[in-house]
């Protein structure tokens, strides 16, 4: 293992590797660019985080040619969403109702969905990613940001192909630095990035448990109980995900009062949770996860782009947030590599990344908060709230408000260069690409 100060020359780097930061990697190096994407963790695990894809990651995989790529790998498909209020069933919605094509959810661990990505992005030579790498600082000519610096770790990761070996000061110079290293970005910290919304008055509390016997497994649950409404999706391996909504401070309040009390809500409102909630004498088995919706007034500064979770957080409402970064780095990837062709990398156009998505990324962002209003447990909300749920599928506008959230209408616009071959490939790199950095 190396340990010294190294300076090495990307086209492009890539902080961060969640599913917008490896897709957007992938696609980079599949049109030839010399990119290299830094994590700060030592793995891909992440826990309860962004695992469902709606319909409409299933159409931007299909778009790609992907998707059989990708559900070779271990998934489940959610087929609709049934909604009860105090065990009783008031609305059912199927998505091929919705869309005729790619009418399901794809149930996929983030571990898992990151593999096949990284699996596919190693094939090209001119793709590399280095786990256990934190970044300090940015590295500037005047107001141009030109890279990073960062830390590598040794870490006890597994040997996986693309991951590089390094420990040490790791000076990164690029044409373009981009962030896509989640709603706490370090590079829109370190840019300083101007937040133009930044909302929060809601909580999930997620814990998981094997499935019952009696459970349907391939679909998406939603209870309007008593004391909690929950959220109930398919885990893989014979579990189910549970989320508990909360408003903001609720947790802190329900923590004083205690874990038996809390285990007795829960019983009284959903009866079947008792054989996993009895055992409990804590509170480790849950995991808070803040509902923020942020929003950065500008993606762009000269030479660095924000995408994804840093640049426009959505909350978990609706399980868009995965795929709405997704569809935001193939829009990034087309600027990007036709600003390489056409030697341009200037501010304006990195700004057209953000033109291009934040009509798409605003209106599924005022859908959540109207979504969250109805989720509410305040007392009038409270008895609303199943009522329109129970109305929902009767009515044409709701009907369109769930078709927006879930699917899109027409494939993104992006260069049909980005689409894959069956016939994966066994090298990459654009001819002239012949400036080849390695970091070993």
């Amino acid at each position: 293992m190396e340990k010294w100060i190294k300076e090495v020359k990307k086209d492009v780097c890539i902080v961060g590797a969640g599913p917008a930061g490896m897709l957007l990697g992938l696609l980079l190096a599949k049109q030839g660019l010399e990119v290299l994407v830094l994590e700060q963790n030592a793995d891909f695990h992440r826990e309860y985080r962004g695992e469902i894809t709606q319909p409409r990651f299933v159409q931007l995989m299909k778009q790609l040619n992907l998707l059989r790529y990708i559900e070779s790998y271990p998934h489940v498909k959610i087929h609709e969403v049934v909604v009860f209020h105090n065990h009783r069933e008031i609305m059912k919605l199927a998505f091929q109702t919705l869309i005729e094509e790619e009418s399901y959810c794809a149930r996929l661990t983030q571990p898992t969905l990151l593999t096949a990505l990284l699996e596919k992005a190693k094939q090209y030579p001119n793709f590399q990613l280095l786990f256990n790498t934190k970044v300090k600082d940015l590295l500037r000519d005047g107001e141009k940001i030109v890279g990073v610096h960062a830390q590598s770790r040794q870490g006890e990761e597994k040997k996986v192909a693309g991951n590089l070996p390094y420990e040490g000061d790791l000076y990164v110079k690029a044409r373009l630095t981009v962030g896509v290293d989640g709603r706490n970005s370090t590079i829109e910290k370190l840019a300083k990035f101007e937040l133009e919304l930044d909302y929060y008055v809601n909580d999930l509390l997620w814990f998981s448990f094997e499935k019952p016997e009696s459970w349907d497994y391939n679909i998406y649950h939603f209870y309007f109980q008593n004391h909690f409404n929950y959220l109930f999706l398919p885990k893989l391996g014979g579990y189910i995900q549970c989320g508990i909504s909360l408003t903001r401070g609720e947790y802190q309040k329900i923590k004083e009062e205690g874990i038996e009390s809390f285990k007795a809500k829960i019983i009284e409102d959903m009866p079947i949770l008792r054989p996993y909630l009895e055992p409990m004498t804590d509170f480790r088995e849950f995991v808070q996860l803040l509902c923020k919706m942020r929003y950065v007034k500008e993606w762009a500064k000269e030479g660095c782009l924000l995408i994804g979770d840093a640049a426009h957080c959505v909350t978990p409402w609706g399980a868009v947030g995965s795929t709405m970064a997704m569809g935001t780095a193939m829009i990034a990837a087309d600027v990007i590599y036709k600003g390489f062709q056409n030697d341009d990398l200037s501010l304006e156009t990195l700004k057209q990344v953000q033109k291009r998505r934040e009509k798409e990324v605003r209106m599924i962002q005022n859908l959540q908060v109207t979504l969250e209003k109805f989720l509410t447990r305040e007392p009038v909300k409270k008895e609303l709230a199943p009522l329109v749920f129970s109305m929902a599928t009767k009515m044409p506008d709701i009907m369109k408000t769930y078709k927006q959230l879930f699917t899109r209408d027409e494939p993104l616009d992006i260069d049909k260069s980005f689409v894959f071959s069956d016939d994966a490939p066994t090298s990459g790199g654009r001819e002239d690409a012949h400036h080849s950095h390695q970091v070993v």
